[in-house]
């Protein structure tokens, strides 16, 4: 009796962590969706209401990454200093009122305090990502972060095609301020899921991993946040594991940030197409990844992730070799075809060798930290890209970032793959 009433308790558990998990994936996903509908109703709106200026398609690609790279490391000691949920659910409400003033925006064609709030929203997303990085590995067990890794990945993807799909038949069928609107019912709708989210870790029972950190139940800490924000350099200047895990990663960030720039003026100039032709290469780009995604799901294991990172970043730098010598757009599709069946499984190791190497209770400022200095990254891989563009060969962009990525690579073959998600030295 006494082992059925055990097992019982650990069936109880199980419940109730997969209940936390799917809330929790489902305000990601619903989220994640707001995110994508914005991006694409803002992207052709300011286009347009500026009839296609170049500087100010520069201004949002750098409000994009500017809020990362300034906000990082503050939304790190945050998230490991105060509630998580007080923190997910304030920005989402904030991120409702965004949307909502971007609405009143496009009613009026008021572009400059549009851009205002662009950069507020992915400001406020900065702080959103951190706490719910830090929040994952409180809602589940180590051993199953490589597969709820994979679940967030294959939802991202699927968002991602999902999303501007909706965007654009809204646009076409409505108007941008109805894209904005609908925007931001999403953000309510995932508040709201949060906050159920909240009231099933605080239920009297047998709980998931870590309930109560995972129920915002944070340790007090004395010191300032600059206390706060150290303590997540020293953890990453002690840990060789995870140093060489950051670096590894810096390679990528700039090699995605480059194809990210370049791809358009390949199409547009080097095989002299019109631009809309971009759509069907991220379509294909997005069918492939959910393809890649949901297999990472259902084999990706905890003692291979280091080897799998590896090899996914070889596969993404062969993807950038072939996009680089294509000579036509059906063998550059075969190259963002390589480098999203790559993206996917790099993401779902990357990520599990985080949350597993980095110690939870500085799993945010690790994170916070590691988001200032890729979008730095990101930003010079934006700006190298548009210098090769205006004087040298598109495609160059591809070949170049490939060789950038080659130290970063050797890191992770010599460092990191053969090993397991090991815990912080």
């Amino acid at each position: 009796m006494t082992v059925q009433a055990g097992t019982g308790a650990e069936d109880v558990q199980d419940r109730r962590t997969h209940a936390a998990f799917g809330l929790f994936y489902t305000s990601f996903v619903v989220s994640a969706l707001g995110d994508a509908f914005r991006l694409l109703a803002v992207n052709v709106w300011i286009f347009n209401a500026t009839s296609g200026s170049t500087g100010a398609r520069l201004l949002v690609v750098l409000l994009a990454n500017l809020p990362g790279m300034l906000l990082g490391g503050l939304s790190g000691v945050v998230a490991d200093r105060y509630d998580k949920y007080t923190v997910l659910i304030a920005s989402d409400l904030v991120r409702t009122g965004v949307g909502l003033g971007l609405a009143w925006c496009a009613l009026d064609s008021r572009t400059v305090p549009a851009l205002v709030l662009i950069a507020v929203g992915n400001g406020v997303g900065v702080f959103f990502n951190s706490s719910s990085f830090s929040l994952l590995p409180r809602l589940v067990s180590e051993e199953r972060l490589p597969r709820a890794n994979g679940f967030m990945e294959t939802g991202q993807w699927v968002v991602q095609i999902v999303g501007p799909s909706l965007a654009a038949i809204t646009l076409a069928t409505g108007s941008a301020s109805l894209a904005f609107a609908l925007d931001s019912a999403s953000f309510i709708v995932s508040a709201v899921i949060l906050r159920c989210l909240r009231g099933v870790l605080r239920a009297p029972g047998p709980q998931p991993v870590d309930a109560g950190r995972a129920a915002g139940e944070e340790d007090e800490r004395g010191g300032g946040h600059w206390a706060d924000f150290t303590d997540g350099v020293r953890i990453i200047r002690r840990s060789k594991d995870i140093r060489a895990l950051l670096l590894a990663s810096y390679g990528i960030a700039f090699l995605t940030a480059c194809t990210s720039y370049g791809l358009i003026f390949v199409v547009a100039r080097t095989f002299a197409l019109h631009a809309s032709a971009l759509g069907y290469i991220y379509s294909l780009n997005g069918a492939v990844a959910v393809i890649a995604a949901v297999l990472a799901t259902a084999l990706a294991k905890q003692a291979f992730l280091g080897r799998l990172m590896a090899l996914s970043m070889l596969g993404l730098c062969v993807a950038q070799v072939v996009m680089g010598v294509a000579p036509n757009i059906y063998v550059l599709g075969v190259g963002v075809a390589i480098s999203a069946l790559a993206n996917a499984p790099y993401n779902v190791s990357v990520t599990s060798l985080y949350m597993s190497r980095i110690p939870a209770a500085y799993l945010g400022r690790v994170e916070g930290i590691d988001t200032m200095i890729d979008n730095f990254i990101s930003v010079c891989g934006f700006t190298a890209a548009s210098v090769i563009v205006l004087w040298w060969n598109p495609q160059a962009i591809f070949l170049i970032s490939a060789a950038v990525a080659l130290p970063s690579l050797l890191l992770a073959f010599t460092r990191v793959a053969g090993e397991g998600a090991a815990g912080a030295e």
